[in-house]
């Protein structure tokens, strides 16, 4: 099958529309403000893009160094960053309705949770305000959609067959929980298909993917956590039986000579 292999970040798809700008002069500067403006409006936190760089002509290109700020309260500067992407494009379904995009594969991908006592993390707070973008049938809303082109016309609908998260490098600060830091490989996931056999609209399907990602990531955050108290909860029981064990050895101990004496 004819395929266009293009090395992409998680935005290019989660901010849509791309394909209807590649006529223009400074289009990877279009996309990478797209990112930053619109990814900022998803999260209420700033997005930021290191570099854009798609030859689409040559084949290849990408979107590197994508960072999702933390909320404000959190010490951690990034809650999210990302590498890259690499997206398999059928060229077949380029003039058609929908373009078919066969694989899209997150890579590199590393999550940094900050832990307060009572479970609540940045990750969480940052899928409540992500949720919040979105109405009751799952439509992102109009604030945090692709801008529209000036060009008048059909929109574009994109589908995904298969949308893969890499292994993801989850950092855990338990600091306030447990006193502890942990260091996590999550293993690769893959999230499906994505706008079915019709697609998604352009300017809708990159704010769906970016809630698919997170709450996968959201999940796992849960998941570690869940493990981490467990553990402590271990540590405790099995620190307080060694004290009240050593305590009774102790005693005994103490009370030999008395026995001896007798």
């Amino acid at each position: 099958m004819n395929k266009l292999a293009i090395v992409a970040a998680t935005l290019l798809l989660i901010f849509g529309g791309v394909l209807w700008f590649l006529a223009s002069v400074d289009w990877n500067g279009f996309i990478r403000s797209q990112i930053e403006i619109v990814g900022s409006k998803l999260t209420e936190n700033t997005v930021t893009v290191d570099k854009v760089d798609l030859k689409l002509t040559q084949g290849f290109g990408g979107i590197y160094g994508i960072a999702f700020n933390n909320p404000s309260k959190y010490q951690q500067k990034n809650a999210f960053y990302l590498g890259e992407v690499s997206l398999d494009i059928d060229l077949k379904t380029i003039t058609k309705q929908p373009i078919v995009l066969e694989s899209v594969k997150l890579i590199d991908p590393q999550v940094f949770v900050e832990f307060e006592k009572d479970g609540s993390n940045n990750i969480s707070d940052l899928m409540k305000i992500i949720n919040s973008k979105f109405d009751k049938n799952g439509q992102p809303n109009e604030d945090v959609q692709t801008d529209r082109p000036a060009k008048q016309g059909e929109e574009k609908r994109i589908a995904i067959s298969n949308l893969e998260l890499a292994g993801i490098a989850l950092t855990l600060d338990l600091t306030k929980v447990n006193g502890k830091t942990m260091d996590v490989e999550i293993p690769a996931s893959k999230l499906g298909n994505i706008g079915g056999s019709e697609g998604l609209p352009a300017s809708q399907i990159g704010a769906v993917v970016a809630k698919e990602v997170f709450s996968q990531i959201s999940k796992e955050t849960k998941k570690q956590f869940e493990k981490a108290a467990k553990q402590q909860l271990k540590d405790k029981v099995e620190k307080e039986t060694k004290g009240f064990l050593d305590k009774l050895r102790g005693k005994s101990k103490d009370e030999e000579p008395e026995k001896q004496g007798s």
